[in-house]
């Protein structure tokens, strides 16, 4: 990882320092102990991987430590984990960690018919999604109805 080289290599770092520690403060520990298990064994603990509410807070460590191998892995994960209770939650996590490939699925998925959107509408992640990231409300009906073209007279 580019972030653990940086800190663990890198002129003026605390890390640098033998018997030094890397501070994971913004992770819980059993997140934390997932995290470091993957980044031992390339694997990722089967609770977890059927948990999509540990595999967004993996999804995100990884992302915050650029360990893009296991980050894929967990967003592939996190894709094939949604559902219409959860779909606007992860629309707005894509959104803040800049995740095209889950950006797309969630709308993707949100928008597959009609009737799936008007479920999707009435969950509170919605309301939320609502709240907090009205500019995403453009690219949803966008993609269930293309805005028309313009015409020169």
């Amino acid at each position: 990882s580019p972030v653990f080289k940086q800190m663990l290599f890198g002129a003026g770092m605390r890390e640098v320092a033998a018997n030094s520690e890397v501070p994971m403060t913004d992770v819980e520990p059993e997140v934390a102990s997932l995290f470091l298990h993957a980044l031992y064994t390339d694997e990722i603990k089967e609770d977890a991987w059927d948990d999509d509410e540990i595999m967004c807070h993996l999804f995100t460590a990884f992302h915050k430590y650029q360990v893009d191998h296991l980050m894929k892995r967990c967003e592939a994960r996190i894709i094939a984990l949604t559902s219409k209770d959860v779909v606007a939650e992860r629309l707005m996590m894509a959104d803040l960690l800049d995740s095209p490939r889950l950006r797309k699925a969630s709308i993707e998925f949100m928008t597959s018919s009609l009737s799936q959107l008007s479920a999707v509408q009435a969950t509170e992640g919605f309301q939320r999604l609502i709240e907090q990231r009205p500019k995403i409300l453009a690219e949803i009906l966008a993609k269930m109805s293309p805005p028309a073209t313009a015409q020169s007279e």
